[in-house]
């Protein structure tokens, strides 16, 4: 019997949330025990087929006292503590057991592309491995391919590390930039979960950090890692990394990831597969084969007589600043989407000081960003407008970025619906 369900058996479990991740939990559990009791908590009706299965729908769905387990799911808000040797995740019943075998990589952006390529390079090279968490694919999906010898990477977001009480033998803090203030309140809140990642490893385990965030109470063996401080451990710049005492160059025609952020990205992946047993030049002759992930700093084609690009993912100040670093031909920006109340200013400074041909703001973020804007700006209604008007304003044969700097929700479902949209618009 597989460990985390001898751990279930019996118990009276409540499955808070029955989006992708809690029906990922249903089915699991289903799987190995068909006739134990069950109860699903929702905010909304479910219409799924359901066996022995007790429901609670509606406004009271988290009065959840009465039972020995709560698997929450992430992004749910809890509206009432519930108490803490009954709360259970995916995430923290996964690294409770297979946590020796785990690395785990959180950060506010580079964590998707982080996680792919390292899986991309220890698959390269006929490690047994897989790929799992944030980046789509609830951990409970892929139990059943684990065994002693899985490698295992798991992208970690702030909501998986709330409440998590196990860690990772490998950790990754990629970086922390104000985001998620809708949901956690406060940048501090949200700098607490994050910080999960490493809260509960031991001196055994191993820490790669951005380097201003390193702390005294790190447990693990720390590893720095920074793009602007030459003193990291890894040091990521423009066409070098510096790992260790190690110096490698990176081809650009090699290297399909584009910009400087994405360098450092490649130095943490490098450093793991390194301490895995992987050679720098096995894991440089894969890079090279990897096919970055849609939606950042993606470059969609030639139309219209313009190049565009795609950075949808960008939901930061920081981000957006990045890709006008990394592409630096860029002469008409799209900005703009959820106002969740982060700090503009180092965009809207930077705007001021690089000013670019055209910046066309939409949305109530481009409201907030119009106010502190010192150059020339385009106001549209919409995603659709910003990109007939960059159609017609546009030098021929100049460049367009989509990278909002903004949430998505509340006009596309997330990013890729976002980035989605878009590619169709521009091809119109």
């Amino acid at each position: 019997m597989p460990p985390i369900i001898a751990y279930l058996k019996g118990k009276r479990i409540a499955i808070l949330g029955f989006g992708k991740e809690g029906k990922s939990t249903y089915a699991y559990i289903r799987k190995y025990l068909p006739s134990q009791p069950l109860t699903i908590a929702d905010l909304h009706p479910i219409a799924d087929e359901l066996s022995n299965v007790e429901l609670i729908i509606g406004e009271d769905y988290q009065k959840l006292d009465d039972f020995d387990v709560v698997i929450k799911s992430p992004g749910i808000v809890l509206e009432q503590p519930l108490k803490k040797e009954c709360l259970e995740s995916q995430t923290n019943l996964f690294l409770r057991y297979y946590g020796e075998q785990t690395i785990g990589i959180t950060g506010t952006k580079g964590k998707s592309t982080t996680s792919s390529l390292l899986y991309h390079i220890l698959k390269e090279n006929n490690v047994k491995c897989v790929l799992l968490g944030n980046i789509g694919k609830p951990s409970f999906d892929a139990l059943d391919q684990i065994d002693e010898e899985t490698r295992i990477v798991y992208e970690l977001s702030c909501h998986q590390l709330e409440y998590v009480r196990y860690a990772p033998h490998i950790g990754v803090l990629l970086n922390i930039h104000e985001e998620h203030l809708d949901h956690y309140g406060t940048y501090e809140k949200y700098i607490q979960a994050k910080e999960n990642i490493w809260r509960m490893q031991k001196a055994e385990d191993l820490l790669v950090c951005e380097k201003t965030l390193i702390q005294a109470d790190m447990c693990a063996k720390v590893i720095s890692a920074s793009m602007e401080d030459a003193q990291a451990d890894i040091y990521a710049q423009k066409d070098q990394l510096r790992l260790l005492e190690e110096t490698l160059v990176l081809n650009p025609e090699q290297t399909p990831l584009l910009g400087h952020h994405n360098r450092y990205d490649i130095g943490v992946d490098l450093y793991i597969a390194h301490m895995l047993g992987i050679s720098y030049e096995a894991s440089l002759q894969a890079l090279a084969s990897f096919e970055p992930l849609p939606h950042r700093l993606q470059y969609v084609g030639y139309y219209h007589h313009l190049h565009w690009y795609d950075d949808s993912i960008s939901t930061i100040c920081e981000t957006t600043i990045q890709a006008l670093q990394s592409l630096d031909h860029i002469d008409t920006l799209l900005l703009g989407g959820m106002d969740r109340g982060i700090d503009y200013t180092p965009l809207s400074d930077y705007l001021n000081a690089h000013p670019l041909a055209h910046v066309i703001l939409m949305y109530d973020s481009g409201e907030v960003l119009a106010k502190q804007l010192s150059i020339p700006f385009i106001k549209v209604k919409d995603l659709q407008e910003a990109v007939e008007v960059a159609k017609r304003v546009a030098q021929p044969q100049g460049s367009v970025l989509l990278s909002p700097a903004a949430a998505s929700y509340g006009f596309f479902r997330n990013f890729e619906d976002r980035g989605d949209h878009f590619q169709a618009y521009l091809k119109q």
